[in-house]
């Protein structure tokens, strides 16, 4: 069913589209600098996971929004699995 919408509720759709391109472009120039920065991108690791947690955080919102629940529940679970990893690459890389 296709319906148009206006208003906060479209707004916020296209706010987390914008937030998706930035921060996939985001992770794609992490993702460069780790290549060429091979023996001191220790940090860029968990950042990476954190930016990669807040896509699918975004997503799984949007999906939610949309009425697509297991679809938003599967990315919740994604976002909380690279927030753990980020976590965890965190206390190594600084600890």
């Amino acid at each position: 069913m296709y319906y148009t919408t206006s208003g906060a509720y479209r707004k916020s759709k296209m706010f987390i589209d914008y937030a998706n391109i930035l921060l996939t472009v985001v992770i794609a120039v992490l993702f460069i600098l780790i290549l060429f920065l091979r023996s001191q991108s220790g940090i860029l690791f968990p950042i990476v996971f954190l930016a990669g947690a807040l896509l699918n955080l975004l997503s799984g919102i949007k999906s939610f929004m949309e009425k697509r629940k297991l679809a938003g529940g599967v990315l919740f679970a994604a976002a909380a699995v690279l927030l753990f990893m980020s976590a965890a690459t965190g206390i190594t890389v600084l600890g």
